[in-house]
């Protein structure tokens, strides 16, 4: 069985990259600028900017938005790839609140029960809750 963690790594930090990358793509970066930015490879990007990878997760419009925000200020701000990693992280946090991963769980795991608490658990414990 995949651990939760596994999906965070597998679909959402791809997904998460992927609309980074587009939306900083926008802003006429090229791929190699991109993945310096990102802290990932030239063809990591060129696999987001494709959608060959971390295209398997449609974002509320919350996260869209904040997405969209942190490619802003990654393009206006210089923003470091500590920095990056902090704002990859809130955002994280914010969708592991939603069902988003508990619905792609159940895709690729067919015993997770319908009412799954995991998340919410693991915010208790971590005191995020």
């Amino acid at each position: 069985m995949k651990t939760p963690c596994e999906l965070v790594v597998w679909y959402l930090l791809p997904a998460i990259r992927s609309e980074l990358s587009k939306a900083i793509k926008k802003e006429r970066f090229t791929q190699k600028e991109i993945a310096e930015k990102l802290g990932v490879t030239p063809a990591a990007v060129s696999l987001y900017l494709s959608e060959k990878r971390g295209h398997d997760i449609e974002f509320p419009d919350n996260i869209k938005d904040m997405i969209k925000n942190i490619a802003k200020r990654i393009v206006e701000e210089d923003l470091s790839e500590f920095s990056i990693m902090e704002e990859i992280c809130v955002i994280c946090l914010e969708v592991r609140k939603s069902e988003i991963l508990c619905e792609i769980h159940r895709k690729v795991e067919s015993d997770i029960p319908k009412k799954c608490d995991y998340w919410g658990k693991i915010e208790k414990c971590m005191g995020l809750h």
